[in-house]
């Protein structure tokens, strides 16, 4: 999806069709995600030749990738799924912040856009992953504690 320029505000009040009524999209990381996906090939295209093709296609794709992991680890039941797809698109965050690094001084406009939002959906991964994992040991820990294993020897008359 190629969107014109337009701001995050104008795009969050419209989800596009395909999230209209979806869950997902209630996600605020998510919606920044989506917003950059769908602006980085338009945006990057007018950068034209000041940057190598290469440099262009990494940066697209980490930004697109980012959107997806999310979407993917939302979608999944266990908090330990979702913590791994969520670490995937916190790579993809680095990798886009690499990347706007990579073009060096090229004169790029949206550049702080891109890196104010990035730096958001970083925060909010990493919230969420630590959130998700100290949820996971607390119900190891209390299935545990719960749960003893009761150990008797079988010649006692206990």
């Amino acid at each position: 999806m190629t969107l014109p320029v337009l701001g995050f505000e104008a795009f969050e009040a419209t989800p596009p069709e395909a999230y209209s009524g979806d869950p997902l999209w209630r996600t605020r990381m998510f919606r920044m995600a989506t917003y950059l996906g769908a602006r980085c090939s338009t945006d990057v295209s007018r950068l034209g030749s000041r940057v190598s093709h290469h440099v262009a296609h990494q940066f697209v794709r980490a930004v697109c990738s980012v959107a997806a992991n999310i979407a993917e680890g939302y979608s999944r039941g266990a908090n330990s799924d979702r913590a791994r797809f969520y670490s995937y698109a916190l790579g993809s965050v680095r990798e886009a912040l690499a990347w706007i690094d990579a073009l060096g001084e090229t004169p790029w406009s949206p550049r702080a856009e891109y890196r104010d939002l990035l730096v958001q959906v970083r925060r909010q991964l990493l919230t969420a992953i630590k959130a998700m994992r100290l949820a996971h040991t607390d119900a190891r820990r209390g299935a545990l504690t719960r749960a003893p294993i009761v150990h008797r020897n079988p010649g006692s008359e206990s």
